[in-house]
């Protein structure tokens, strides 16, 4: 027994060297690189190493950093001997004396709640014994017409201020309620965001002789990443685009960066980096009859999964738009790297996100890039048309695709995505309709119609197109329609009047370009012969 108790008091004796043996140091974040997904951390600190073998511990990380991706480097002719990470779960919130205030609060408010309620009580129970009381001696007899006044004018008047009395005591516990639930919103706000346990490091170092020594330690968090964003500002026709390309950083890591200098990386590490592999693709005969069997099979399971299955989510939801109300100008990055694989953007001065989880608008660069405007109708489908700017050269911009917000002659106009990740040279940014320029389609009347030769059906069928600009300038109108195409050889689709439009034989599209004078109108238009089978129902307009 007391060789047991010996061999304890050992082992905690043990312990309590091996942790004093541990110096911790106070490390500060100096430098962050955002990731679309994840970060990685960068953070200093100094201390003086001892003679021999000892241990330092950089406390205070955050608790989801990738253990793999820890690296400590430093200065001062010491080695590294090992390089350890561990959970801390004894943590306290840094916000814990804020907590225990706001907790101190509501109690004394639901104290007063209480009090006011048992007020207000106090006037119910008097209402009730007077009209008890009231009702027990109407019910006497021998009260003369005077005291039946007088009992009737004193219920009144006590009815009164009982009535008073209890209004009183709702308006104050209704204050008193109104305030408790603002503190206990807060008290919940500070209570989502501790205690979290931290990482720490543990770093054995040797050194021969006593020296400072500084340290830079690196690792990975995945609870952050960010988003491009873009406003395309446009002051009017023939005037260059504004591109104002913006980041939305979020950091929910645990750890505050405060005035770090930030960086913000194309690249995503979390999606993996070996490529992939080709596994042999084999072919297998099936009888007719297993084919059928697994064809209608397949169907059903088609059709049930087009039923049940749930809607698709936008992948760009989880990111916060952007609205006009924010600041009119941004710290632009200082330099933006182009790396083998991916494209860094480096902002210039120190900047602050908290470990809030909440989107921050950081400006990443600002362009000019050179436009032409061109005006689309389509009166198929709508009467106004629709003014766009095209624009080339955006590909050396290292720009990444994002949702965009468009203004036009300082007005916003809408939200479009500027899809950059597909094979085109030029970018065409919609700037909204113009109701200056107006196009109507209307049928033309004809007096064969319906002409029936022998089993077939002939229809002719014609679009007359007005094109009108009341504006005061001139504008290049582009101006779109279609005619009907024939998968099926027993119907037969001629077209008979063009118009002077170029035509897409394979896709069946007619496009008008014009240049429309101020106050000018310009008419369009073209037809089409449909020949089926007089039987067979066939749609043509």
């Amino acid at each position: 027994m007391r060789y047991t108790s010996f061999l304890f008091s050992s082992l905690i004796a043990c312990n309590l060297i091996a942790a004093e043996g541990e110096k911790p140091v106070i490390s500060k974040i100096s430098e962050v690189k955002v990731f679309l997904s994840g970060a990685q951390v960068s953070r200093t600190a100094s201390s003086t190493i001892g003679t021999g073998t000892s241990a330092i511990v950089f406390t205070g990380l955050a608790e989801g950093l990738d253990p793999q991706s820890i690296q400590v480097t430093g200065k001062g002719g010491y080695s590294i001997l090992s390089v350890n990470h561990r959970i801390n779960y004894l943590t306290e919130s840094p916000k814990k004396k804020e907590i225990e205030e706001l907790k101190a609060q509501i109690k004394k408010l639901e104290h007063d709640y209480n009090i006011e309620n048992g007020v207000q009580q106090v006037w119910v129970n008097e209402e009730q014994l007077l009209l008890k009381n009231s009702a027990v001696g109407g019910q006497q007899n021998g009260l003369t017409a005077a005291q039946l006044q007088a009992v009737n004018d004193y219920v009144r008047e006590r009815m009164k201020a009982m009535k008073v009395g209890w209004l009183t005591q709702e308006e104050k516990k209704q204050a008193i309620h109104a305030e408790a639930e603002k503190l206990r919103q807060q008290l919940a706000s500070m209570q989502a965001q501790a205690p979290r346990p931290t990482s720490e490091v543990v770093v054995e170092i040797s050194s021969t002789v006593e020296v400072p020594a500084t340290f830079t330690i690196t690792y990975f968090v995945n609870a952050a990443g960010w988003l491009p964003a873009y406003d395309l500002r446009a002051k009017g026709v023939g005037q260059p685009i504004e591109l104002l390309m913006k980041a939305q950083v979020m950091n929910n890591t645990g750890e505050d960066w405060n005035k770090v200098d930030l960086s913000l990386s194309s690249g995503n590490p979390t999606l993996g980096g070996v490529m992939p592999t080709l596994n042999p693709w084999m072919l297998y005969v099936f009888q007719p009859r297993q084919l059928q069997e697994v064809a209608i099979r397949g169907s059903r399971t088609r059709n049930a999964e087009s039923l049940f299955a749930p809607a698709p989510s936008v992948a760009m939801n989880d990111a916060v738009q952007l609205k006009e109300q924010e600041p009119a100008s941004y710290q632009w990055a200082s330099a933006i790297t182009p790396r083998t694989t991916t494209t860094e953007y480096n902002i210039a001065t120190p900047f602050t996100i908290p470990s809030d989880g909440k989107p921050h608008t950081v400006g990443v660069q600002s362009q000019s890039i050179a436009a032409t405007y061109k005006h689309y109708a389509t009166p198929k489908l709508d009467k106004d048309a629709f003014l766009y700017a095209r624009t080339t050269g955006w590909e050396d911009l290292n720009l990444l695709p994002g949702e965009a917000n468009v203004f036009f002659e300082g007005t916003f106009v809408g939200q479009s995505y500027l899809q950059l990740d597909q094979p085109k040279d030029t970018l065409d940014i919609s700037l909204g309709r113009d109701k200056g320029v107006v196009v109507e389609r209307v049928k033309r009347k004809t007096t064969n119609e319906k002409a029936i030769v022998g089993g077939k059906r002939t229809i002719t069928v014609g679009w007359d197109l007005t094109v009108r600009n009341t504006k005061g300038t001139a504008v290049d109108l582009e101006v779109r329609d279609q005619y009907p195409l024939s998968p099926q050889s027993e119907i037969e689709v001629k077209l008979t009047d063009k118009g002077g439009a170029a035509i897409d034989d394979q896709k069946g599209l007619l496009t008008w370009n014009q240049r429309i004078e101020p106050k000018a109108t310009k008419k369009l238009g073209f037809s089409y012969e449909v020949k089926h089978p007089k039987d067979l129902p066939v749609v043509v307009e």
